[in-house]
């Protein structure tokens, strides 16, 4: 068990410049739990005192406004790691983090974290530029949401999941996420019936499919124009 983690470290953004020994013995350092689908992993504004790497299944991070309304920034996926910012900065958590399907995760705790940028700094430099990519891509999430209308927004977030979960078939590409419009919606700030009705739209149109709540995209240049 400990090689094959080791191994799905190897995949990390984060740890994946490590060396196999030291691959191990961040493995060794973890404790691992299971979660079943909806699951939530931890909560907005609970304190943090661990941080994740997933090893199986795929998790999205949310956060929610006082009157319930939900806005998803990413989906995390096998060797994806997430949680660390309450470890750096000693914060509550900064969004909620909820499991899309049954999912396997590593937990490595605060302890063993720092001691871990203390014998590697330049997991902490990677860390930075890491936690940068995911600021520009929030703030992507923002302009879309405000400059591009919501056609474009939904085909922008189908060819993105496509590319990222897709399987390609005969019939197109497969989105291999089971996501409800609720929470497609979140993912591009819109409402459940305007993603409900746009999705009709194309279908009927052909230029998608849903086949027992999964998506197939049947003409990428359509929804490509649209972005």
């Amino acid at each position: 068990m400990i090689d094959h983690d080791a191994l799905l470290l190897a995949r990390s953004a984060l740890f994946g410049n490590l060396s196999l020994e030291d691959r191990k013995q961040i493995v060794a350092q973890c404790s691992r739990k299971r979660i079943v689908a909806r699951q939530i992993v931890f909560h907005q504004g609970e304190p943090g005192r661990e941080m994740y790497v997933v090893v199986s299944g795929r998790l999205k991070v949310s956060v929610s406004s006082e009157d319930g309304k939900e806005l998803s920034f990413f989906i995390y996926h096998q060797s994806d790691f997430f949680g660390e910012l309450a470890l750096l900065d000693g914060e509550r958590r900064s969004a909620t983090v909820t499991a899309i399907g049954s999912c396997e995760l590593l937990v490595l705790h605060h302890s063993d974290f720092h001691q871990l940028l203390k014998q590697h700094p330049h997991i902490g430099l990677k860390l930075l530029s890491l936690l940068a990519g995911r600021v520009r891509a929030t703030t992507l999430l923002y302009e879309n949401s405000v400059f591009i209308e919501i056609p474009g927004r939904l085909a922008g977030k189908l060819l993105e999941l496509g590319e990222e979960h897709g399987i390609e078939s005969d019939d197109g590409i497969q989105i291999d996420l089971k996501l409800s419009q609720y929470e497609l919606g979140t993912l591009i700030n819109a409402s459940r019936e305007s993603v409900n009705k746009q999705l009709k739209l194309w279908e009927n149109q052909g230029i998608i499919e849903i086949r027992q709540g999964r998506i197939f995209l049947l003409d990428l240049q359509v929804l490509e124009a649209l972005v």
